[in-house]
């Protein structure tokens, strides 16, 4: 990744482009983590992303406990918008909440090995 006047760049299929935000290695607990990028978890919960709050880096687990029946299933339509409209998804912006990664999940559905996906909430 590049600097380059403040933007940050990065290689996308063969051309530098300016990055939103850009993913940054940071330092959690004496290992280095990337930021904003979700994860699958060994811990509580399915997933796991590590996010910048100030000057720390905070750990935010999100989804179903591990060893739940129900799987992710982001390409059912109606379950979307059902979930969207009970966690009330448009008003999460707060990165630091489970609810906000949970709510975008499927913008990073790809990354997580999960079918289907898309820019849109649950």
């Amino acid at each position: 990744m590049k600097t380059f006047k403040e933007k940050h760049f990065g290689l996308y299929e063969g051309k530098m482009v300016p990055l939103e935000q850009p993913m940054v290695e940071a330092e959690y607990q004496g290992k280095n983590v990337e930021l904003n990028s979700p994860k699958r978890s060994d811990g509580p919960k399915k997933f796991v992303v590590y996010v910048k709050d100030g000057d720390k880096v905070k750990k935010v687990n999100f989804g179903n406990i591990i060893g739940a029946k129900d799987d992710v299933k982001i390409n059912d339509k109606d379950r979307a918008k059902a979930f969207s409209d009970r966690h009330n998804c448009p008003a999460k912006k707060d990165k630091l909440s489970p609810g906000y990664w949970s709510c975008n999940l499927p913008r990073y559905a790809k990354q997580l090995g999960l079918t289907g996906g898309g820019n849109y909430f649950w």
